[in-house]
């Protein structure tokens, strides 16, 4: 990694972090890391969740209860093996996403606010490669992931 993308590493991340640290806390990070897999890649069996999430299935049997009961995620039959229960994300659950990204995109809309017009200019003309690197983001996740069992 050269010096410059480095730097610019580690600015993303000190951003990342400010934007968690000002987050609502109702959800921990792992409940939010779990809706956007489930928004993202579609019904997921449990077991994968705990792969994906890094943490033993009976924590993610725990986390998608209490998903479960806040009505934000819910259990159903796979509809191509009716052994197989499925966990996916509820309309609410993908409001709730929609509302934190708003808020942390606020929190940083904000501090772009408080720049020079040259200085938001250089971010507007930054963005294609930080949309890119998003894409990149979740290509990396979705080979890290196990992909639903059919």
């Amino acid at each position: 990694m050269t010096t410059g993308s480095a730097a610019v590493g580690e600015a993303l991340f000190g951003l990342a972090a400010l934007a968690i640290r000002r987050r609502d806390r109702t959800l921990s990070l792992t409940a939010v890391s779990v809706l956007s897999t489930l928004e993202r890649t579609g019904p997921r069996r449990l077991t994968d969740l705990a792969v994906s999430e890094e943490v033993t299935q009976p924590s993610m049997t725990a986390l998608v209860t209490q998903l479960a009961d806040l009505g934000l995620a819910e259990r159903r039959r796979d509809p191509a093996d009716a052994r197989v229960v499925l966990v996916a994300v509820t309309r609410a659950g993908s409001q709730q996403l929609r509302a934190m990204r708003s808020a942390g995109a606020s929190t940083l809309t904000e501090l772009i606010d408080k720049l020079d017009d040259q200085s938001v200019e250089a971010l507007e003309a930054a963005l294609p490669a930080l949309l890119r690197l998003a894409e990149l983001a979740d290509e990396s996740q979705d080979s890290r992931t196990p992909l639903p069992k059919r």
